[in-house]
């Protein structure tokens, strides 16, 4: 009897040493990871209307061990967070900043919209700011195509601020009577050749073109000055720019006749059309005043000064006038080198439309600017002033905004447009409900449907027509690199190898976990999916050899790794595999022993 109590406890101390080591082995292989099963934890940021991608986003990073935190917040909110870096990944859709390729507004470090912190500290960053700054200065075209090749791959091998996901889509369809209509170069642009060659459904009067917005489109009608409103696409309606540049990138004189430059791209001489004449103002107080040089001078130290909306003409040296017809632009694109500088971009920022010098400047400030309080900004605000197409003859708070031709328009001259307006009257409702919307244009009390997506394949077929482009916005999963909560995101430590930094590898993880094609499938509108940057509005400029972002789970585990964090406890809360079968071999050669000595025990 006593021979069998010693070998029950030898059992027991056998089994207890055995759940010892099995313990002992599990809490080995679980020491890569915290204890609540993560690496560290990141803040996604996303608008209210994009909920679901960031749930997408959070699961797909719990693949690699990450754990989140998402913060949504609408569209207002949702810009301020952003400013404010108030994230480690951003969701986020880009309005490019002109119809230049020039990133500079997101991506140096002294951008107004460089949300991620580029800056000179980062490897690359120095990089970036030369290649920045030489192909905002290069005149020759293939030069400059060269080095935004240069510039991508920096930004997507070396800094990674951004994983590029898709560039908007828009489909608009009309009615099928509409001719002269080029959605690739805009409504405004059509305007002067768009024509009905019918009537169509529902449709009252072929002199209307009846247009429609969403309140979160155009917040409020009473701030009609492109100084302090960034989309100014009914403020097109009225006043005009020096210049526009079509879809495929060519130069369209508008208010300037004609330019030279001289022999270095330093000085530009622009002439203008003669004979064009300001609107009315409401009051009838200025009447038959002409557009001159005057307008220019002050529209242009009006946007440097004064704008809301960004900063534009740095680049402008000085500003000579000649005559009333003809100035000189004095350019200087890099002030810190010496002598004048060439700045290539120069016509995108020529597209800002121009301000009525009579009408407001009129009463100056100590500081020498137009005192904006006067009664005059304040009803230009309200009904805008301009050279352009149409007036505003009503604005019915909540309902609809009327514009109507503008007798005096420039365009209609041989040497301009040659074209009248068939469009008398152009009429924006507000209308607040899509089913609204899709309705009031199936029955013909709208002309146009700009809210297209998938499912309504029938606005494409006869009795309609509908034309697509790509858009210059670009969606982006932004990262922040000067972030302080997760410090993991923006680690500037050595990998072990060298080959980068921790940060930079953690980055380039997140940004293989992500599918793409299944973010744009979460969306209703159209898209492109992009690898680059830049839009697919900037073919030519597209890197094709750029380094490319899929998603593949080994190559993300691979830089977490290189960053420091163990892929081995990706898929589990600890327990691997080698731990389990070392476990499983040590009770597969114990418990006989244990059972055989039992019976011998007991025999």
């Amino acid at each position: 009897m006593l021979l069998v109590q010693i070998k029950r406890k030898s059992t027991l101390v056998l089994a207890i040493l055995t759940v010892l080591l099995v313990s002992t082995l599990i809490t080995i292989s679980s020491q890569a990871i915290p204890s609540e099963g993560y690496f560290f934890r990141v803040t996604i940021l996303s608008t209210s209307d994009d909920q679901s991608i960031a749930n997408y986003l959070a699961q797909e990073l719990r693949r690699i061990r990450i754990d989140s935190k998402i913060v949504t917040h609408p569209q207002g909110a949702f810009e301020s967070a952003v400013v404010s870096r108030e994230f480690d990944i951003v969701y986020i859709d880009m309005d490019w900043p002109s119809k230049d390729v020039d990133p500079t507004v997101l991506f140096s470090k002294d951008g107004s919209a460089n949300y991620w912190g580029i800056d000179e500290s980062i490897p690359g960053g120095k990089e970036n700011e030369e290649l920045l700054e030489a192909a905002q200065l290069e005149p020759n075209p293939l030069a400059r195509i060269d080095l935004y090749y240069q510039w991508q791959e920096n930004l997507m091998n070396n800094i990674l601020a951004v994983i590029p996901i898709y560039n908007k889509v828009s489909t608009y369809s009309a009615w099928g009577t509409l001719a002269g209509w080029d959605h690739a170069e805009g409504l405004v642009a059509s305007l002067p050749y768009m024509s009905w060659t019918g009537n169509h459904t529902g449709q009252e009067n072929a002199s209307v073109f009846i247009d429609y917005i969403m309140p979160n489109e155009w917040p409020k009608w009473d701030e009609m000055n492109p100084l302090f409103v960034e989309n100014t696409l009914y403020l097109s309606l009225i006043a005009d720019p020096l210049f526009r540049v079509t879809s495929d990138g060519s130069l369209l004189p508008m208010l300037a006749e004609s330019w030279t430059f001289n022999s270095n791209k330093t000085i530009l001489t622009i002439n203008l059309r003669d004979n064009v004449y300001w609107q009315t103002d409401q009051d009838h107080y200025y009447e038959n005043e002409t557009f001159t040089a005057d307008d220019v001078i002050f529209s242009i130290k009006m946007y440097q000064n004064l704008s809301t909306t960004g900063t534009y003409f740095k680049w402008v040296k000085g500003l000579e006038k000649k005559s009333n017809l003809s100035l000189d632009i004095i350019i200087d694109g890099n002030k810190s080198a010496p002598g004048l500088q060439s700045f290539t971009p120069v016509f995108t920022e020529l597209e800002k439309l121009m301000l009525p010098e009579h009408y407001l400047n009129v009463s100056v400030g100590p500081d020498g600017l137009p005192n904006t309080n006067h009664d005059n900004w304040k009803k230009y605000s309200i009904y805008g002033l301009g050279t352009g197409m149409y007036y505003i003859e009503k604005i019915s708070q909540g309902l609809e905004t009327v514009f109507s031709r503008n007798p005096n328009w420039w365009g209609k001259q041989a040497d301009a447009f040659n074209e009248d307006l068939d469009m008398l009257t152009y009429k924006v409702r507000l209308l607040s409900d899509f089913n609204t919307i899709l309705n009031e244009y199936k029955s013909g009390k709208l002309d146009i449907f700009k809210h297209y997506k998938k499912g309504l394949e029938f606005l494409t077929q006869t009795p309609y027509q509908a034309q697509t482009r790509d858009e210059f916005d670009v969606v982006y999963i932004g990262f922040n690199l000067k972030s302080t909560d997760t410090p993991e995101i923006s680690d500037l430590t050595l990998t072990e190898d060298g080959t980068m930094t921790k940060g930079l590898a953690v980055r380039k993880a997140i940004a293989h976990i992500f599918d793409k094609t299944q973010i744009a499938g979460l969306i209703q509108t159209e898209s492109h999916i992009i690898d680059s940057p830049f839009s697919n509005k900037f073919t030519s400029y597209i890197n094709p050899d750029i380094t490319k972002y899929s998603y593949n789970l080994e190559k993300a585990k691979t830089f977490m790794l290189k960053a420091g964090f163990d892929p081995l406890t990706l898929n589990n809360t600890g327990f691997t595999l080698p731990v389990a079968f070392l476990s499983t071999l040590f009770l597969a050669v114990l418990v006989p022993i244990i059972v055989k000595k039992n019976k011998l025990a007991t025999a």
